[in-house]
């Protein structure tokens, strides 16, 4: 009996445990705040330079209150500095100091609510955090500049301090330096001084805490346009003095942008002021400093590069930034995506404003199949600190569009409002945005959260229709199945869907339905008996989603002529890939030449641009002339050969708006008809290009390929070198590897580059340095220069992996 009542209760056990429900997610090493036993409320900070030595000298105050009792030591953050005095309350301190930073002592442990300042005199020689540009240019011709890039803990490089996110700080910035250069820091600037020794200073004090990494600085020679907000809010652009005819297209809708914000965010702009500052090197697109957004100058663009790739977009997510980032801030990166994901929905919001509802919903499909990429690598959730830029940005985006086609518009935006002013100045979590949801709305959302915020994956659905009648009732059956991997972190998706019938006469039934389960049936009632045209599940892709949906030919093609959404007619050009020229030309063309959007037009081009008919050659000339530049970008991305016919027609794109499609058709001229290039070279021989140089690089490059004349391959060489900014270097290296050209001169600007800590200068460098040393008719030239040149550590543990 003993026995038995042992294995019933094993049994019992088993049986117990086995109805327990479990919840697996990704585990995130980085989802746990540091720890820090004092509470930092503010930092002064006063610099001044020697900027050729790239030297930084300053002094930071810190005033902060202890968090516990009996606190003997604090260690602050400071990459390989020198600390010249360490004062606590004014009274000097021992202190320790490695390469990591700085550990200071107290004389009595300090207790739980006391507040104290901590004096640091310092010396530093940042590689990151703080740059110096141009001062060492022998040729005098690179802009000078010194700017900070702050994020993510990079600031810790040219000032001691706690340098976490979960933490904030008054800051104010104290600068001394050349009163030929213009200073700009986060806040209102208070004071601008002139020296007697030719120097300024400058103050700048933040309203509000923000994080460390916000802290923010940039130097150069600029000139400033001053506007306002409708609202008031005080707004500066600064530009180079040589690019004042550049403000308007770059700067185009900024006062506009922060109404629009202030209006659907709900909450007024959180800061003082807002400027915004161009410099040369950045490594990034821009970063959404706190009341001082710094963006690469490749931004600062004129009205012919706003063609190829403008401002609106960026300056429209960092502007968001200062809502969601540093108003609300993450507390640690594993929620960055409340970050990234807001700025990212807030600036598409803007684009639809600016470019349109097509636009929008190409933006929002380009997150759609980026997320689908990434989840064929790993399954990532959006709150994960490893789940890359692909979901932080354009997936997380999509996830709250959803989240506002979930809950709707107003009740979206209510509860965004109440997210931001419940947590004004705080740090946040995934979990604090849920919860404003469930205030303001009630409602729980567990469930979207648990399968869009930290759970990864996304649904694919199998998805089929049929056109029955049953007891004499006529209706349209869909039956959906979700067929993608289900493990311990992708289950079954759950979202309301709508099913769409058109008919022949133009009619059409809806209904929305929640799909929940592996396999759903829906049903739609053709009471009236109409004729189907065409269906859809999921009009205009609201759900992030794979989907597997064939349909007959003939009712795609209704669906390219009739859909009213831009993404259901994309999808049925798409669709018809697989099918014979012959079959679809005809519609194809009629299709292009009724539509406006670009994708569309551009999909329509790829399919039909390797058929020779004359019908296609007809529709490839208007796509030529098209007016909007991403069409005729299209043709010569798709046209892979140039046609006779169509030669005249192509030849006028040496002369287009664009500077993107002038060097791009030059260098396809160039190499389809060599007979022609002194032709093609005469029209373009005035043209340089964007900041970088796109057009003049290309020209040199042929002209060079043609007549092997000394003058060009040395203009080229003197391209790559510290005198001009990163794009340009890249580029004449990259044309100088194509021409297989080097010379000592050449090799000497690539190892320069090579230390670079602007990877997208470095990187492409190093490849270019190794295509040449892997030859022997340069290998022996280059070792005899590396071994008697002197580098820098970065620049010979770089040539060392290539040379070794």
């Amino acid at each position: 009996m003993k026995q038995f009542f042992n294995v019933l209760f094993i049994l019992s056990s088993f049986a117990l445990f086995a109805q327990v429900e479990t919840h697996t997610v990704i585990e995130d090493s980085k989802r746990i705040p540091r720890e820090h036993k004092v509470d930092m409320q503010y930092a002064k900070i006063e610099l001044s330079f020697e900027p050729k030595s790239k030297l930084v000298i300053g002094k930071v105050t810190h005033t902060f209150t202890s968090l516990q009792n009996d606190v003997n030591k604090l260690f602050l953050d400071g990459i390989d500095m020198t600390y010249k005095s360490v004062k606590v309350d004014g009274e000097l301190a021992q202190f320790e100091k490695d390469a990591k930073g700085i550990t200071i002592k107290f004389v009595k442990p300090i207790q739980r609510g006391a507040e104290h300042q901590l004096e640091i005199e310092y010396e530093a020689n940042p590689w990151k955090g703080l740059y110096f540009v141009g001062w060492n240019d022998p040729n005098n011709l690179s802009r000078k500049q010194i700017w900070s890039q702050g994020q993510g803990i990079d600031n810790r490089h040219w000032i001691p301090m706690y340098d976490e996110r979960n933490d904030k700080i008054i800051s104010e910035m104290i600068v001394t330096f050349d009163n030929k250069y213009k200073v700009l820091s986060n806040g209102k600037k208070l004071k601008e001084k002139d020296n007697k020794d030719g120097t300024k200073t400058w103050q700048y004090k933040i309203s509000h805490p923000h994080s460390a990494y916000l802290i923010m600085l940039g130097i150069g020679e600029y000139e400033i346009k001053e506007s306002k907000s409708k609202n008031g809010t005080p707004m500066s652009f600064w530009y180079y003095p040589d690019y004042e005819d550049r403000v308007e297209w770059t700067y185009k809708n900024s006062e506009d942008m922060v109404d629009f914000f202030e209006e659907t965010i709900g909450v007024e702009y959180p800061w003082s002021s807002y400027s915004q500052i161009p410099v040369q090197e950045f490594m990034y697109g821009a970063m959404e400093n706190t009341t001082a957004t710094i963006y690469g100058d490749f931004f600062h663009v004129d009205e012919r590069a706003f063609l190829d790739r403008n401002y609106v977009a960026v300056n429209a997510h960092e502007l968001a930034h200062q809502w969601f980032g540093d108003c609300v801030t993450a507390r640690t990166s594993s929620h960055h995506w409340l970050q990234e994901s807001f700025a990212t929905h807030y600036n598409m919001l803007y684009e639809k404003r600016f470019y349109g509802q097509d636009h929008f919903d190409w933006s929002r499909r380009q997150g759609n199949n980026g997320s689908l990429k990434a989840s064929l690598v790993d399954y990532k959730p959006l709150a994960h600190s490893a789940a890359g830029s692909t979901r932080h940005y354009p997936k997380g985006a999509f996830v709250l569009n959803m989240l506002r086609y979930v809950v709707g518009n107003e009740e979206f935006n209510a509860s965004v409002k109440h997210y931001i002013e419940k947590h004004k100045y705080q740090n946040v979590d995934s979990e604090d945005l849920l919860i404003a949801f469930h205030e303001t709305l009630g409602v729980s959302l567990d469930w979207f959260w648990d399968q869009w915020v930290y759970r990864g994956g996304e649904p694919h659905y199998e998805v089929d229709y049929s056109d029955l009648s049953e007891n004499g009732q006529r209706f349209t059956q869909f039956t959906v199945t979700q067929v993608h991997e289900q493990n311990e972190v992708v289950g079954l998706f759950k979202m309301p869907i709508w099913f769409e019938v058109h008919y022949a006469d133009g009619t059409s039934d809806n209904q929305q339905e929640w799909i929940e389960k592996e396999t759903e049936v829906v049903k739609i009632n053709n009471i009236a008996n109409k004729e189907i045209a065409y269906v859809l599940f999921d009009p205009n892709s609201e759900v992030m989603k794979k989907v597997s949906f064939d349909k007959p030919i003939g009712m795609n093609v209704i669906q390219a002529f009739s859909a009213h959404m831009m993404l259901d007619r994309y999808d049925a050009v798409v669709a018809l890939r697989k099918y014979p020229i012959a079959k679809k030309q005809e519609a194809l063309v009629r299709v292009f030449d009724q539509e406006n959007f670009h994708a569309i037009k551009s999909e329509i081009m790829a399919q039909l641009a390797d058929n020779k008919s004359a019908l296609s050659i007809e529709l490839i000339r208007k796509a030529i002339s098209d007016k909007d530049v991403l069409v005729r970008k299209a043709v010569i991305a798709n046209l892979m050969d140039i046609p006779q016919e169509l030669l005249s027609d192509y030849e006028k794109l040496l002369t287009d708006q664009s500077y993107e499609v002038v060097a791009k058709s030059l260098n396809k001229l160039c190499f389809e008809y060599p007979e022609n290039i002194e032709r093609y070279l005469e029209i373009t021989k005035n043209e340089v290009g964007a900041i970088s140089k796109n057009v003049k690089i290309v020209w040199l490059e042929h002209s060079f390929n043609s007549n092997k004349s000394p003058e060009l391959v040395a203009e080229l060489v003197k391209y790559t070198s510290i005198s001009y900014e990163f794009k340009t270097r890249v580029a004449s290296a990259q044309a100088l590897q194509r021409l297989n050209y080097s010379d000592e001169i050449l090799v000497k600007n690539l190892i320069e580059a090579m230390g670079s800590p602007n990877s997208r200068l470095s990187n492409p460098c190093t490849k270019v340095f190794r295509h040449f040393y892997s030859q022997t008719s340069y290998k022996h030239n280059i070792d005899v220069l590396v071994r008697n040149g002197q580098w820098t550590a970065k620049q010979q543990t770089k040539i060392n992996n290539i040379t070794r």
